[in-house]
């Protein structure tokens, strides 16, 4: 077997919490993006435990079994390979699972929807010694965990151990309550000085027949092999969007205020002329249906946001600027059947939606791009497929044939969020005039009750743009630095 230095694996700021530095049964890498925990402790360490101690076999979670094979599963794999021991393990895809052959060790691979699927695992060599959770947030049940952690025991309660990888996107996590609050809480001005802040209480327990607590928190600086360019856009970060920077800079806990959208300013408001002034690279239409009347869905008005809407029909038409940088919200159809005496039913509403999309091209057929070539739609795909194949219909029978109108892709709320904050911190996101609705919407969003980052009402312009933009995004150039959450 080939002579590994660990040090020059891991480099610096990882040797407190390192298995055989910290024999803490709970452990908790938490921090900014690009800090090395998925390398290091995700990647170098199950394998190293694997070499150092027999006993030992490890699961790898994540919240299903497609996310290990984009992530934990190809990671180990890679592993082993920079590592040169692929002569000493079997990997295999069906069932995904690394066999270390001189003993039989396994490092198999589940996911955290099927907790029992988790707790019921045998080895036929050594016993259940480690389980690693990979962006450990997506585990949202606390009772989940327990029944996890209970799992992981044996006879001496010795060497046992729980590690949770992941970022601080959101405070209200039950993680924060459980292990991180009055224990290592954020401080600014530690972090902007410092790689990285831990913690260990020898004494921690959860009732288990192990103990100990071990918290990292590391900040981008951690990593020394980044590029010169992370320094320089971590700095601008810090300058245009510091709640941003703080979270993804120095893994600090997010989700801390009540606004959806805290970086919302009304400069973001562009008068319609002059959004249309600069070139446009590409343009798409979202569609969000909300047949309804609000009935069902909770709403509470008040002084400061007395016009939210529980239910609506909208429609926005989204482009990129030439560069790529911006996205341009260029002009909506809003109608809601909400306090209406009289209703309208689908046929009449996609109706008027082909006669909006006729006006957009006759409004703006001057400009080179917009509304030009195939018009591409992406309808809510919760859509059965029943009002996309109604607004094909609608559009055959005014004799519009250059349309199309596809199920919207799917996309978590929580990144769709964080994106445009981002953009909205650098001027990136500009409203028309036009889009009274979708600004509304914007500025009223706020935080549901259970911490989800926006609440389920008065949010139909912005799906409507949400899915207009989402499947332009691998053009758009900030996100190619952008991790989704």
């Amino acid at each position: 077997m080939p002579t590994i230095s660990v040090q020059e694996c891991i480099g610096k700021g990882y040797n407190n919490g390192w298995f055989t530095n910290c024999k803490a049964r709970y452990r908790i890498f938490e921090g900014a993006r690009s800090t090395k925990k998925s390398v290091n402790i995700g990647g170098y360490e199950p394998v190293f435990k694997i070499l150092a101690d027999k006993r030992r076999n490890i699961i790898m979670c994540r919240k299903d079994d497609t996310n290990n094979s984009t992530s934990t599963y190809p990671n180990i794999c890679a592993t082993i390979i920079h590592l040169g021991l692929q002569d000493y393990f079997i990997i295999r895809r069906a069932p995904q699972e690394i066999v270390y052959k001189p003993t039989g060790q396994k490092i198999i691979f589940k996911g955290c929807n099927n907790p029992t699927a988790i707790t019921s695992t045998k080895f036929a060599t050594g016993e259940l010694t480690d389980i690693y959770f990979e962006e450990a947030s997506e585990l949202e049940s606390y009772e989940d965990f327990r029944k996890i952690d209970g799992s992981v025991r044996n006879s001496k309660g010795e060497g046992l151990q729980i590690t949770m990888l992941m970022n601080g996107w959101d405070k209200k996590s039950w993680i924060y309550d459980v292990f991180w609050k009055d224990r290592l809480e954020d401080d600014y001005n530690y972090l902007e000085t410092h790689d990285y802040a831990d913690y260990y209480d020898p004494e921690f327990t959860l009732g288990q027949d192990s103990k100990g607590l071990y918290l990292h928190k590391s900040t981008f600086r951690i990593n020394e092999f980044r590029s010169p360019y992370k320094d320089e856009s971590m700095a601008q970060l810090r300058e245009k969007a510091l709640e941003i920077y703080k979270v993804e800079g120095l893994g600090m806990w997010g989700n801390n205020s009540q606004a959806t959208y805290p970086y919302w300013n009304t400069q973001l408001i562009i008068p319609h002329f002059k959004i249309l002034a600069e070139p446009l690279a590409c343009y798409t239409i979202g569609i969000d249906i909300g047949m309804g009347n609000g009935e069902g869905k909770p709403i509470k008005n008040d002084k400061d946001h007395p016009d939210r809407v529980r239910s609506a029909m909208t429609m926005q038409l989204v482009g990129i600027s030439n560069d790529y940088k911006k996205i341009k919200c260029i002009d909506e159809y809003f109608f809601s059947n909400e306090n209406l005496v009289v209703k309208k039913g689908a046929p009449e509403i996609a109706g008027e939606m082909i006669s909006k999309i006729m006006s957009w091209i006759d409004l703006y057929k001057d400009n080179p791009i917009l509304m030009k070539g195939v018009i591409v739609c992406y309808v809510d795909s919760a859509d059965s497929g029943g009002f996309r194949t109604l607004l094909q219909s609608k559009a055959l029978e005014k004799g519009l044939m250059n349309i199309r109108f596809i199920p919207s892709t799917k996309n978590k709320i929580q990144s769709r969020v964080d994106f445009v904050n981002l953009l909205m911190a650098f001027g990136e996101f500009e409203i028309s005039d036009r889009c009274k609705n979708l600004a509304r919407e914007i500025g009223n969003a706020r935080q549901a009750e259970d911490g989800r980052c926006r609440e389920d009402v008065d949010d139909h312009a912005i799906n409507a743009n949400e899915y207009a933009w989402i499947p332009l995004l691998p053009k758009i150039r900030r996100y190619k630095d952008f991790k989704e959450h």
